[in-house]
């Protein structure tokens, strides 16, 4: 009886003694990330909603102190690039930015261009931000493109309301440093649909051009582009594992079957042709 009292009480003393001891962490829930830290940025991400509608009846503010409803960049035609940025961000927004600009020079050789096979649109998550600063950002991103027209492509600001109306909808949480100001948030690019609901999701700041127009001719059903594209668009497939388009394995092997049923045709038909006519011509 002693003894097993001795041994339970030294156990109570080795087990608090672990639990003072400096620097070993008592076993128990995860404390959050301190702000500010890589850990509390890296909580700033995306959750995809594709297939939803934006909140079209959502107001904003465009460079020129417009007040346009969301709607007003969907003509039922057109599918629409939208990258979220804000304007004062100290690098990752213009990264993204000039990201989508890279991916758009690519594309006009091919017959891509801006305002013809697609729209484009901009708009700070940032609702501190003012018109002024996006008319700045909207200038520097438009000379980059080679263009100069503010109608090309919209920026826009909105008040606390509508940023989140629209952010929560398209499932991009930011998040705001109350020390610095800054805010963490995720690098992302998104393709609409002419009439306004999520179609893709294109991560990181380098956009591939095929990506980009693959992305777009997905997001238009196919009605923009030509016959190549629309070829160009069955044999490749998103992944959501990569986040990249890749060529559509099992597309080409049906591609490649139809070929060779083709081919296995027209031979048969030459052959018969050709007994035919040495039917006809009374050879054995």
């Amino acid at each position: 009886m002693i003894r097993g009292a001795a041994i339970t009480a030294l156990s109570a003393v080795v087990v608090l003694g672990a639990l003072a001891e400096p620097g070993r962490a008592a076993v128990g829930p995860t404390d959050p990330p301190s702000v500010g830290s890589p850990a509390w940025a890296d909580t700033a991400d995306v959750t995809e909603h594709l297939g939803q509608l934006l909140p079209l009846d959502t107001t904003f503010l465009d460079a020129n102190g417009n007040r346009r409803a969301l709607r007003s960049l969907f003509d039922g035609v057109h599918p629409v690039v939208l990258v979220l940025a804000y304007y004062e961000c100290p690098q990752l927004c213009s990264l993204v930015l000039d990201g989508a600009v890279r991916a758009m020079r690519q594309l006009e050789p091919q017959g891509w261009s801006l305002r013809r096979q697609y729209r484009a649109a901009t708009i700070s998550f940032d609702a501190t931000e003012r018109i002024d600063q996006a008319a700045r950002k909207q200038a520097s991103v438009l000379s980059t493109l080679g263009h100069n027209d503010p109608a090309l492509w919209p920026f826009f600001v909105g008040n606390d309301a509508s940023v989140r109306a629209l952010t929560e909808r398209l499932g991009f949480r930011f998040l705001r440093d109350p020390n610095t100001g800054a805010l963490a948030h995720p690098a992302v690019v998104f393709v609409l649909t002419p009439e306004g609901r999520i179609s893709r999701y294109l991560y990181g700041i380098d956009y591939p051009a095929r990506d980009l127009q693959l992305a777009l001719l997905e997001a238009s059903n196919g009605k923009t582009g030509s016959f190549r594209d629309k070829v160009m668009m069955r044999c490749f497939r998103y992944d959501p594992a990569s986040r990249r388009y890749g060529l559509f394995v099992a597309r080409f092997m049906e591609i490649g079957g139809a070929l060779i049923l083709a081919i296995v045709v027209a031979l048969l038909a030459v052959f018969l042709r050709h007994e035919l006519r040495r039917s006809a011509g009374g050879q054995p």
